[in-house]
């Protein structure tokens, strides 16, 4: 079973938005589908837009790509699977967990982003376990 791990083109390939369906009574459920904004409909969409969309996902096929190229195909197979090891490690349920191996992997923990700033913060950070229990007594 071999695995190619390719390099991207750099120019994206264009995708057609999805219209919705109509309904059973012959109009489009507004409640589901949401409104649609006609202008966005007609105006073709900027090239780039495509490619900021998904563009953590480019840059990671790109370092699989030129690792294949450099060392064949085990380093790729390599960080796919350690990648895919720190996406499954997570706390007991009702937890939210925090994935600091997968963002120390993705090279994540060192940039700072608005949800660093703006997140919720954690259950035990706004309510601590004590102080709930003591409330209760």
């Amino acid at each position: 079973m071999e695995k190619q791990f390719t390099i991207p083109p750099l120019r994206p390939a264009t995708t057609t938005k999805k219209i919705p369906e109509p309904g059973p009574f012959g109009v489009v459920d507004i409640l589901r589908a949401g409104l649609v904004d006609q202008r966005s409909e007609i105006t073709p969409k900027h090239p780039l837009e495509q490619s900021e969309l998904f563009y953590e996902l480019n840059q990671h096929r790109i370092k699989l790509g030129m690792a294949n190229s450099i060392s064949g195909s085990a380093l790729p197979l390599t960080i796919q699977a350690e990648r895919s090891s720190a996406a499954r490690i997570g706390r007991l349920p009702g937890v939210k967990s925090s994935f600091l191996h997968l963002e120390v992997f993705t090279g994540m923990d060192e940039d700072l982003s608005i949800e660093d700033v703006f997140d919720a913060p954690s259950p035990w950070e706004e309510n601590p376990q004590h102080s709930r229990c003591n409330a209760t007594a």
